[in-house]
């Protein structure tokens, strides 16, 4: 994962997002001196990050408090239900908050949901200065937050960074910007773009490095998505196993529901997280018990006959689903982006070359060059030998 390197006493703002700055340091103590206002606000970004994958529907935020020249008292949220950032630092710092300065990634709440809402315990810490990132994007907060301290008399501050934490934070904006999931299309493929061989191996394309990538990334959605194409080739399981996390949704999207006799996903379903999504009247009447697990989403048709993707996304937003992370194959992956239903592409390049096999992506029906699809914002990173590409299709909010 790409770092931003921070030096101490400039104003550089070198954060894309997905920045650490330096979390195992523990910076409470430090001379305030020695960091600029920038690289302050990146530390509440990585403070953050200690919360990913844990805090939906909540946002990730970090807040760090400055006073008399050195930061006293740092805090993240750890998921819903546990204590805000801001609250987590207030309480770290006790009575010493008293006329500290308050930097935050994003701003503070001004309702009551599972905890009390930040702007009443800022003002009652008596901190003079908030200094906040990005404005709160949802209806409840959106501003009235800012507007509730300024009354208090405190003095705010917003905008430092504001794109940066936007990204941070982009399940979250998402979700409410769209009202429905964040979709996060992945791919592995070689240089000539391919994702099998002729005869359909694909193991491994991607290296060592970047398949425990691929498995981070299963371990902070909240659901993984494949077609029945895969399903047939690839038998996967979909569980995340090379790095520390909780196992996610599983989604398979089918026309038919004919599932194969010795599929993973059934066989495996102890945790009950493997959903078939279909239409009604190919839901499996059988009584096989191997059935019986299993979820069903019974979802519409589209005018082409397939399975309409946006009553899909939007049955697993009323599911509790806040993210999915679709992991082919090239039908689906195609699919979801001639529906611009894709929030952000992965995409994984592997030093080899394959011939003729299988296409990553399947036919996006486009007849001209100036209909391809293009990306805002896209970085690319090494991870082993792989190339990744990141990238936000110009669609996405």
């Amino acid at each position: 994962m790409p770092t931003a390197t921070v030096r101490m006493g400039e104003d550089r703002q070198k954060s894309s997002l997905l920045v650490q700055f330096a979390p195992k340091y523990n910076f409470r103590g430090f001379f305030v001196a020695e960091f600029s206002k920038t690289e302050l606000m990146q530390r509440t970004f990585s403070l953050a990050l200690k919360g990913r994958g844990r805090t939906l529907p909540n946002p990730m935020v970090g807040a760090v408090l400055t006073k008399n020249g050195r930061i006293i008292a740092e805090g993240y949220h750890k998921g819903p239900g546990y204590p805000h950032a801001e609250i987590e630092a207030i309480g770290k710092a006790g009575k010493n908050a008293k006329g500290a300065t308050l930097y935050v990634n994003l701003e503070p709440c001004c309702h009551f949901g599972r905890t009390g809402p930040c702007t009443e315990a800022i003002t009652e810490a008596g901190i003079k200065r908030v200094v906040y990132a990005a404005t709160d994007p949802n209806p409840l907060v959106k501003g009235r937050g800012a507007k509730i301290l300024k009354k208090a008399g405190i003095e705010v501050t917003n905008g430092l960074l504001s794109t940066e934490a936007a990204r941070l934070n982009e399940v979250y904006f998402g979700l409410l910007k769209n009202e429905r999931p964040f979709v996060t299309l992945k791919l592995a493929q070689s240089l000539d773009g391919r994702i099998a061989t002729i005869d359909g191996d694909s193991k491994w394309i991607s290296g060592e490095k970047s398949r425990k990538f691929a498995h981070s990334l299963r371990a902070e959605s909240g659901a993984v998505l494949v077609g029945m194409g895969t399903v047939r080739k690839d038998n996967p399981s979909l569980t995340v196993r090379h790095v520390r996390g909780k196992n996610p949704y599983r989604i398979i999207v089918s026309t038919s529901g004919d599932l194969p006799m010795n599929t993973r996903l059934i066989s495996e379903n102890q945790d009950l997280k493997t959903i078939l999504a279909t239409t009604h009247m190919s839901i499996p009447k059988s009584a096989n018990s191997r059935f019986k697990k299993m979820t069903y989403w019974t979802l519409e048709k589209a005018a082409n006959g397939e399975i309409d993707l946006a009553d899909l996304l939007q049955k697993a937003k009323a599911f509790g689903i806040h993210s999915i992370l679709v992991e082919g194959g090239a039908e689906i992956a195609a699919s979801f982006l001639k529906d611009k239903l894709v929030d952000k592409l992965i995409l994984i390049t592997a030093p080899i070359i394959v011939g003729k096999g299988v296409d990553a992506i399947g036919d996006l029906g486009l007849k001209r060059i100036d209909q391809a699809i293009t990306f805002k914002d896209s970085y690319r990173f090494q991870s082993g030998p792989d190339e990744v590409f990141v990238g936000y299709p110009e669609w996405s909010k």
